[in-house]
């Protein structure tokens, strides 16, 4: 029995799948994504299936906070 190659099947990751190996939660880093503070090689990305096989760099931007966000008095 011979393999060739050509039938040997290549993983592609997608930002997701890169967001989720760095460990972030599937359904936070999706919402990263949706959100627009995802990063593929500088370019922002809102799309979960989008390409990104290593060696590209995905970066999760700072989500800046407001000044109502955060702890409040009861």
């Amino acid at each position: 029995m011979t393999t060739s190659r050509s039938n040997t099947a290549v993983a592609h990751r997608t930002v997701l799948d890169r967001l989720v190996q760095s460990g972030i939660a599937e359904d936070r880093a999706v919402e990263h994504i949706r959100g627009g503070w995802v990063l593929v090689d500088g370019r922002k990305v809102t799309d979960p299936a989008v390409p990104a096989d290593v060696p590209a760099k995905v970066e999760l931007r700072a989500i800046p906070r407001r000044p109502d966000d955060g702890d409040r008095a009861a």
